[in-house]
């Protein structure tokens, strides 16, 4: 504070900080949610990414989010279960799983090969078979192999 009282200029660091912590009241950030990437934080709010990291440590620091190596920075408390956007191959799947469950993909019936699987969702091979071992996980599909992967039957599945 001044002699006469006001305060000077909140310094952008501490607004950006103000700025997380009223979108965590208001529920627009959840507890477990993955915040945005330094990047998007830094291009949303016009600042550098050292700007955002000073915000974040501030964060850490009051107990309002928490990091994890390789993972990003998440909403507090720590316990929390984390959200996070689902992976491409979950994606695929769930997708998937829409087909069948509309009958678009009627049981019994072959699912198209990994290739036009490929096209369709415009991912990589791995995708599309990190998302078929998820699905035959869920019992949603069943591989014969050198023939193809089969949607269950409905009695099967369940």
């Amino acid at each position: 504070m001044n002699r006469r009282g006001h305060r000077g200029p909140v310094p952008v660091y501490q607004q950006i900080v103000a700025s997380i912590k009223a979108d965590i009241a208001a529920g627009v950030l959840k507890p477990g949610q993955l915040l945005p990437k330094e990047d998007d934080l830094a291009e949303q709010h016009d600042v550098s990414r050292v700007t955002v990291r000073r915000a974040l440590a501030v964060l850490r620091e009051e107990d309002v989010i928490y990091t994890e190596h390789a993972k990003g920075s998440f909403v507090g408390p720590k316990d929390a279960p984390q959200i996070r956007p689902p992976w491409p191959f979950e994606q695929v799947a769930a997708q998937v799983t829409e087909l069948i469950n509309s009958g678009e993909y009627e049981p019994d019936t072959v699912l198209p090969s990994e290739n036009e699987m490929m096209e369709m969702h415009g991912v990589a091979k791995n995708t599309v078979r990190a998302a078929m071992d998820l699905l035959r996980e869920q019992g949603l599909v069943y591989t014969v192999p050198a023939i193809g992967t089969f949607v269950t039957k409905r009695d099967q599945a369940e």
